[in-house]
């Protein structure tokens, strides 16, 4: 027996025992002692048989209902035992002081019934299988809050129940924790993790994607992101990315987003489940499809040589030289050692092929093969997520996803994935970049130009900056501004269509295309002159001014650095002279809350004093003196 089931149920036992002593010393009252004596004997009873349930249930009794109850049975009997003393006749004066009527019994019988109510209801639910325990409807316990008993009860099932008892208990937690945070709340404090670990490292695979889906829902903020962590989530969490069907993987992955999402503090406790993640998102979007590919290959060069080789075997019967013993082994029908069929090609293109790790063991690939395209795309959308959430804001899992083939899965799933799938991996990449940006060495070592997989990258997200719709738009802009040091003289192209959303309808789209220019322009990057020109060359002028004088709080600011920036490295283009640039720099200068931003308090006058070098008389024809 479970030590700490023993010392709950010891206590009530004992009491149940002295107060059927009791029962038997009573001088008065003796009908009213007889009735509670039975119902005190029906819960002892009771409580033995919870006893002798939790040497043998499997996974052990429910620890947190069985304190709850005990404790009250516990009270109930203190009370019947003094009850019973009382009708014992110790002298005249005793019964003077102590009087006992029939409504003590009556209120007793009364708590005495709720006691054996809630243990039957904790043995129904602790042991499914025994007739004799069965209860109906909520234990008087959890009258005051019947949500208490129906969370105890799904907890219980998933921790003793059935392979489908689990299965259903932990997806109706799932439900309950996605009602309300109460809910939620409760799941955890009354012990609802383990069982809920428990059943996703060692239940059947529908019961480990219920489980998964469920610790998913729970981990909604950070204080239980926290507690499920320190349940032991690392371990299986791990163990499913490494190995498990597809399906529980999924929702394994969705659980560990969201953990991550609410607390960024165990982005490196998961760092270690990247290499597996990115395996995955390599074997559905590169090797999978280089597998299937080579195989119609096989399977194409198969029947060109069956093909060929019926045509031979019937050339040879028409021009009568079938006995040529010296042909037979090339006609159909017989052996030919020296080609291979499609089946023994593919074997070894298997044999050959890089592994991706542990990630996909042999008796699992057949299955996921076999997965219907929606939840394989579902997979990838995932695992994309995982890796976004994964890489923001941590330079160190930036550069764990970098030192993998992460990049190139990316640009595949930018380029071919639906809705979901392709805004997570610019997401993740946008994510990337932005640790790139602060940090020198993960830029230098993973986004070099030379590299295919980076040239991939930034080939897919000017593809969307041209062509996307504002919600991938903007991360997109974001991300290539964020790799802006990066981009080589002869990478000019990649400004012209940042230039080009200056003039997006959508005013997200046009501010941050503006604050992606800034760090084209800015005299941090060594080719600031020649970014500049380009945004002039590619007609970026007036819409720079527009922003700047008509964009609103919103895009103003950004426009306004951007055009200081292009006023100081290429001020003597005339475009700027035409776009009135020295007008709007001036008519900002004169604007308060402006000018009390450190950034455009220094940049907006070092600007107009380069515009007025370059354009003499300008700010005499702009009326301005």
């Amino acid at each position: 027996m479970d030590a700490r089931v023993e010392e709950l149920l010891k206590g009530p036992i004992l009491l149940a025992e002295r107060t059927r002593k009791a029962v038997e010393e009573a001088d008065s009252f003796k009908q009213e002692c007889a009735d509670l004596s039975r119902q005190v004997e029906k819960l002892a009873h009771l409580l033995r048989q919870a006893a002798r349930v939790s040497t043998h249930a499997s996974g052990g009794l429910y620890l947190n209902p069985c304190k709850r109850i005990t404790e009250e049975i516990e009270k109930t009997l203190e009370k019947a035992l003094a009850l019973v003393k009382k009708c014992k006749r110790s002298g005249i004066l005793k019964r003077v002081f102590t009087i006992t009527s029939a409504t003590d019994f009556r209120k007793l019988s009364y708590l005495l019934d709720n006691a054996i109510g809630d243990m039957t209801w904790f043995l129904t639910v602790s042991a499914r299988g025994d007739a004799s325990s069965e209860y109906a409807g909520l234990p008087p316990i959890a009258a005051n809050d019947p949500i208490l008993a129906l969370i105890w009860e799904q907890i219980a099932h998933v921790q003793a129940g059935s392979a489908e008892e689990k299965l259903e208990a932990a997806a109706y937690l799932a439900t309950l924790a996605a009602d309300n945070e109460r809910n939620g709340k409760i799941i955890i404090e009354e012990g609802g993790l383990p069982p809920l670990l428990k059943l996703l490292s060692e239940g059947a695979a529908s019961g480990q994607e219920s489980a998964a889906t469920a610790l998913g829902v729970l981990a909604s903020d950070q204080q239980r992101v926290q507690e499920i962590l320190k349940a032991g989530a690392l371990q299986p969490f791990l163990q499913i990315v490494i190995d498990a069907p597809m399906k529980v993987q999924i929702q394994v992955v969705i659980a560990l987003a969201n953990m991550v999402s609410h607390d960024p503090e165990t982005q490196n406790a998961f760092g270690v489940a990247i290499r597996h993640l990115v395996a995955l998102l390599v074997y559905e979007t590169i090797e999978e499809p280089v597998r299937i590919q080579n195989a119609l290959n096989s399977m194409h060069t198969l029947v060109k040589t069956s093909m060929a080789q019926n045509m031979l075997g019937t050339h040879i019967q028409e021009s009568g030289t079938s006995g040529n013993k010296g042909r037979k082994e090339s006609m159909p029908g017989r052996p030919n050692h020296h080609s291979r069929s499609g089946s023994e090609s593919f074997i070894n293109y298997e044999n050959s092929r890089p592994r991706t790790g542990s990630t996909l063991r042999g008796l699992n690939r057949k299955e996921r093969e076999q997965e219907d395209p929606q939840t394989k795309m579902k997979l990838k959308a995932d695992v994309a997520r995982a890796l976004w959430k994964l890489a923001a804001n941590n330079v160190k899992n930036s550069k764990s996803i970098t030192d993998t083939r992460a990049l190139l899965c990316f640009a595949k799933l930018i380029e071919n994935g639906e809705e979901e799938v392709q805004r997570n991996s610019i997401m993740a990449v946008m994510e990337i970049a932005a640790a790139a940006e602060k940090d020198q060495e993960l830029r230098k070592a993973s986004f070099k130009m030379t590299s295919p997989a980076v040239r991939a990258i930034v080939e897919q997200l000017l593809r969307i900056i041209g062509e996307g719709d504002p919600e991938i738009q903007v991360p997109a802009l974001r991300a290539i501004g964020c790799l802006a040091r990066m981009f080589p003289t002869r990478e000019t192209r990649v400004v012209r269509p940042l230039t080009a959303q200056l003039a997006n309808a959508d005013l997200s789209v046009a501010t941050e295309a503006a604050i992606a220019l800034q760090k084209f322009t800015t005299h941090e990057n060594y080719l600031c002159v020649v970014h500049s020109k380009t945004v002039l060359e590619a007609f970026g002028a007036p819409y720079i001014v527009k922003l700047a004088t008509f964009g609103g709080e919103q895009a103003q600011i950004p426009a306004l650095i951007l055009l200081c920036n292009i006023a100081l490295h290429a001020g003597d283009d005339d475009t700027l002279k035409k776009a009135k640039a020295l007008r709007a720099l001036e008519a900002s200068s004169r604007l308060a809350p402006i000018m009390q931003m450190p950034t455009l308090s220094k940049l907006i006058p070092l600007a107009i004093e380069n515009l007025k070098l370059y354009q003499p008389g300008a700010h005499q024809e702009n009326g301005f003196e």
